[in-house]
Parts: structure tokens; C-alpha cells; sequence
């Protein structure tokens, strides 16, 4: 394997990077060794002819644009909204944390050089306490909240707790609780997540932690043990009626925390990984959409996040509208590891991709092993209709599963 020295030789090695990454855990060690190579020597080629530090944050973000082909609403999906991104391109608003964050994960900027020596500005629309350390209840469904049990020291008199929302609230983040907070962060970029109440996405991420470290008696976490027999066979649980709950039952005898929690209000949330308070692996799922395909292609993509973007410098995932096509390059490695690992790349090509019959998808699914819902959901994805198969994908079949209905 020679250096890097022409764009050419550039847009080849990215190419190779990108067919090895989509094998996942498929790779032998020969392959591994070839992609870390690949990996340094395009690092070394892009830091030598593209170097991204700039004397100034904004002429770091421009120059990322510039490059990348990028356009402000690229920007504004990022940064909250298209005033935001209009005031930071003509210098009227700094960059937050949140943002310096976001343009260092997904568009790769040095962190350095976007904080040019300067503190970052606050984030209005982040979850901030108040002087007393109190939270703005203004900001939360606090009784959507109280009915899911979200307040342990309160229950069954609503119309009484809520004059002291404040109390409710130091009650969800005692100091000391030991559970780990960090900033919710959505990956996802436009559509609901544009909308999406970080205030809510705050206490779902909390509570989650909170049920996940009650989970007392979980064997110690194995990462080698999700490889690629136990993925197939965990892909075949979705034949079985509750392959659902069996599934989850699967991981956590892995040692990953798994926490079936309903979405609140404004959040849009289909599920999460996250980093519990002993650096445990926590899946949480919302079931926001009561659906076959959509529970096993979540499921799948959080345990893509697990398996290679979760660490403790990066202890939040959260995936918004998780149907939604997107751009950036963690969430487009997990959807693809999903992909892939329910349906393999060459079933999909050979076998499943031109089928449109109803016969045909239950046929191939026995094939293969996978519930037909699996299939449908994806061909519906692919066509970005999903008016599609609407028979086929398992509407209000994975709820019941675990025992939840509208009036628990």
C-alpha cells in the first residue's frame, strides 16, 4: 500500500475505506490491518493538503464548506435553524458547545479551531439550571411525565404535586443520584429533530439511565460476544411471535442494559444508546412507531451505535425520526450495519431487492429466515414510500409483545 498523493489516488482510497466499513464485523484481521492503514494514510494526505485549522472559527467553518460542497442550510441543520446559521456566517453569534460539537462530529472541524481561543457562547435552547439549581419546569411535559412514573416520590394526586413543579423537578436530577447527564444530542439533522424539545429529550435520556442502572443483576458486558453467529441469530428471532421481547432478553444476557421507554411529547425519539453511570451499554427503545419492521431495524441500529460509536467521549446517541434518510456519517454506519445484518448484502441484491408480490416477500423471508415485515420495511426504505406493503410490515404487533397497552 503506497502513500496518498493525488486526488485521485485520494478518491480511491476513500472508495476501499467505505466497501471495508460496510462488511462490519465480517472482516478478517487481514482486512482490519488494510483499513487502519487506509484510514492513516488518508488522514496523512488530508492534513497535509487539506488543513482545517483557520486563524478564526468562521473561517474554519467556511473553508469545511467550501470544500465539502456544503450550503448554509447544511448549517442551519446543524446550529438550530437557518437564523442561527445566517447570524455565524456574518459573525453576529458565536458557536455554543452544542455546536461546537456537532460541526467537530459530523463535519470533522478540530474542536481548536472552532473555539479560536474564545468560551463558547450559551445555548438558549439547552437545558440549563437555574440560580438555585432548579430546572424550568415551563419546559418539560411535566404531567405526561408524572403519569409515567417519571417522580418515584410522587403519585396519584397530580392536581396537588403540580403546584410545586420545581419539587418535581429536583425530585427527576437529585444531586448526587450517581446517574451520568450529559446534554441530549439528536444526531439526526432537520425534519422533527429541528422541532424536537431537548428539554424533553433531557429527562427521557435520564430516566432511561435511571431504569437502566436498577438493572442490578446483568452479566458483565462482552463485546466480542455480539459477533456475527449471535447477530444472525438474533436476526431469526423476528420469525417468532415474540422474537421482540425474546430479542432484548438476548442482550441483556450479553450485558447490554435494555429499557423499553414511551417517548414524550415533542421528541420524536424512536430509541438510543447510551453509556449507563458504570460505562454499561444501555439501549433504550421508545416503540413510538408500533411496528414490526421499525422495532428490528431500530434494535439493529442501536446496536450498530453500540458495537462501534458509543465511548465515553461520545456516551449519547439519540435517533430522531429514525426513518428519515440522512447525511451523517455515524448514523449512515449504523443504518447500514443494519441493513446489512437483517437482510446480507448479497441476499438483497441476488434475492429480495425487484420483489413486489406479497407471495414473492413471504417466500423470500422463509429463505432467509426473517419475518416478512423485515423485507417489506425494507423495500419500503429503499423506495422512500411507505405506503408500500402496508399488510406486510406488522402494524400494533410489537407493543403487546411486552405487555404495553393504551391504558398502561
Amino acid at each position: 500500500m503506497k502513500p496518498i498523493k493525488t486526488p485521485e489516488q485520494h478518491a480511491e482510497a476513500l472508495s476501499c475505506l467505505d466497501s471495508l466499513f460496510s462488511r462490519g464485523e465480517s472482516l478478517t484481521q487481514e482486512q482490519r490491518d488494510e483499513l487502519e492503514i487506509l484510514a492513516t494514510l488518508i488522514e496523512k494526505y488530508e492534513r497535509d493538503t487539506y488543513p482545517v485549522a483557520s486563524p478564526t472559527p468562521l473561517e474554519a467553518i467556511k473553508f469545511r464548506m467550501e470544500q465539502m460542497g456544503y450550503k448554509q442550510k447544511d448549517l442551519a441543520g446543524l446550529v438550530g435553524g437557518a437564523s442561527r446559521a445566517s447570524e455565524i456566517m456574518t459573525g453576529k453569534r458565536g458557536l455554543t458547545t452544542e455546536m461546537i460539537r456537532r460541526l467537530r462530529d459530523e463535519w470533522g472541524i478540530p474542536a481548536d479551531s472552532l473555539l479560536g481561543g474564545a468560551t463558547p457562547d450559551p445555548d438558549p435552547s439547552a437545558p440549563t439550571p437555574g440560580a438555585d439549581g432548579a430546572y424550568d419546569p415551563d419546559n418539560y411535559p411535566l404531567k405526561q411525565m408524572y403519569g409515567r412514573g417519571y417522580f418515584p416520590k410522587y403519585s396519584n394526586d397530580w392536581k396537588g404535586h403540580r403546584k410545586d413543579p420545581a419539587g418535581l423537578l429536583r425530585d427527576l436530577y437529585p444531586h448526587g443520584s450517581g446517574v451520568r447527564r450529559e446534554l441530549a444530542h439528536c444526531r439526526q439533522g432537520g425534519g422533527e429533530n429541528a422541532k424536537a424539545n431537548r428539554h424533553a429529550l433531557d429527562a427521557w435520556q435520564h430516566r432511561v439511565l435511571v431504569r437502566a442502572a436498577e438493572k442490578k443483576n446483568l452479566p458483565a458486558y462482552d463485546r466480542a460476544a455480539l459477533d456475527g453467529n449471535f447477530l444472525r441469530w438474533l436476526a431469526g428471532l423476528s420469525v417468532l411471535t415474540d422474537g421482540p421481547r425474546l430479542a432484548c432478553e438476548a442482550l441483556a444476557e450479553k450485558g447490554i442494559a435494555m429499557v423499553i421507554e414511551p417517548h414524550l411529547e415533542q421528541t420524536y425519539l424512536d430509541g438510543a444508546a447510551l453509556l449507563g453511570s458504570d460505562d454499561r451499554p444501555v439501549i433504550g427503545l421508545t416503540l413510538r412507531h408500533n411496528r414490526l419492521d421499525n422495532f428490528w431495524f431500530t434494535l439493529f441500529h442501536e446496536i450498530g451505535h453500540v458495537l462501534f460509536h458509543l465511548s465515553p467521549e461520545n456516551p449519547v446517541i439519540l435517533d430522531v425520526d429514525i426513518d428519515r434518510r440522512k447525511t451523517d456519517v455515524v448514523e449512515t454506519e449504523a443504518d447500514r450495519f443494519a441493513l446489512d445484518t437483517l437482510i446480507p448484502p448479497g441476499a438483497w441484491d441476488e434475492q429480495v431487492r425487484h420483489l413486489h408480490l406479497a407471495a414473492e416477500i413471504r417466500a423470500a423471508a422463509k429463505r432467509l429466515c426473517v419475518h416478512p415485515a423485515v423485507i417489506a420495511g425494507r423495500l419500503r426504505r429503499e423506495a422512500n414510500d411507505y405506503r408500500m406493503h402496508r399488510t406486510l410490515v406488522g402494524y400494533n404487533e410489537v407493543k403487546t409483545v411486552f405487555g404495553i397497552t393504551e391504558e398502561n
